[in-house]
């Protein structure tokens, strides 16, 4: 009778040893992808029950594999390499249900690697629309939302539009009875619809990415936000500001339609055209104005926390359009004293 040889005591505490180290790097696989499907794909219910049974039945297998008899000295080499095929294929699997399950949630992240500078890009296009030849400006924005949700979507107006928009804006009677609310309000009314374009591409997003309400008008609020801000004003610029200036416009401020095509624009102008965006989506908006802080911000009556202001018994949270990430009811604390805010449109 020949005597078996005896195994390596080395060899067989490297195969235990490495096969375990496998299969706990397969557990952390796993669970960081059902932790990601839970809260960033948001899957849930009979899907996250699934991939979660599914997960737990691998892990059983895995774990299973991980030899703790003695075995020769080539069983043991043939079962770290077996065990290193089993994990990779297990991973391989389980990234391929990961991606289809993504698909059908709807997910789709954008790359987070989009520079100020390649945040927006213009073209100009021309269109024949019945007998008429429409340029129309396009800029192709991107930009993320409170939750770090990236979009890209085409802010796409007439440029016709935008003329008639400017003459208005410009034809406006400054009298003795001015009011930043009523000029407000007269550049509102005209340039709202010249803006179908821009409502039709919010629109699609929503459904495509099937928004609540609250998420929708973040959606819409941090389109405006990611501008670059310009200052706008009705003197010649002097060269000393620290934003970018435009100067001689008259009153110191671009209509909605400008505004969408030129993308400069202070905080009264990006707080007229939020206005008009979110108005024409049946959302409960306002504009609050502080001479004191020389400033301009968006009030909006939906649920949320921070600081808010009262109008007819309702509650319009502020929401700061001049800067990124600023969520709504965030005031920043050199303009946060309510009472130098005061409402000057509401819809």
């Amino acid at each position: 009778m020949i005597e078996q040889k005896k195994p390596h005591g080395c060899v067989v505490a490297f195969q235990r040893f490495f096969s375990g180290c496998l299969a706990l790097i397969a557990t952390g696989f796993l669970l960081i992808i059902l932790i990601f499907l839970g809260s960033e794909v948001k899957i849930e219910g009979i899907s996250l029950l699934v991939v979660a049974v599914s997960g737990f039945f691998i892990l059983r297998y895995l774990w299973k594999k991980v030899v703790r008899k003695s075995v020769s000295n080539k069983d043991a080499f043939k079962s770290v390499f077996f065990d290193v095929l089993r994990t990779i294929a297990v991973l391989v699997l389980f990234s391929v249900i990961m991606t289809i399950l993504m698909k059908n949630a709807g997910y789709e992240k954008e790359e987070t690697t989009v520079t100020d500078d390649e945040s927006s890009k213009t073209e100009i296009i021309t269109t024949t629309e019945g007998d008429e030849v429409i340029r129309y400006i396009i800029n192709k924005q991107y930009w993320k939302d409170f939750d770090g949700d990236w979009y890209r979507m085409n802010f796409k107006i007439a440029e016709n539009s935008v003329q008639k928009s400017k003459v208005n804006r410009e034809g406006y009677t400054y009298t003795r009875d001015f009011t930043w609310g009523k000029f407000y309000k007269h550049m509102a009314d005209h340039d709202k619809p010249l803006l179908e374009h821009l409502y039709t591409s919010f629109s699609k997003i929503q459904q495509d990415k099937k928004m609540g309400r609250k998420k929708f008008a973040e959606f819409i609020i941090t389109s405006i936000q990611n501008i670059q801000y310009n200052y706008i004003k009705s003197t010649p610029c002097d060269g000393n500001e620290d934003y970018p200036c435009v100067g001689n416009v008259r009153l110191g401020i671009f209509a909605p339609a400008e505004f969408g095509t030129n993308l400069k624009g202070d905080c009264d102008s990006r707080t007229v055209l939020l206005f008009v965006l979110l108005a024409k989506f049946n959302y409960d908006v306002a504009i609050l104005n502080s001479d004191q802080y020389k400033h301009s911000v968006l009030g909006i009556n939906l649920p949320a926390r921070g600081k808010y202001k009262t109008h007819n018994r309702k509650k319009y949270y502020f929401v700061e359009t001049t800067a990124k990430g600023c969520p709504i009811g965030y005031l920043p604390k050199d303009v946060s004293s309510l009472q130098y805010w005061d409402f000057v449109l509401v819809n």
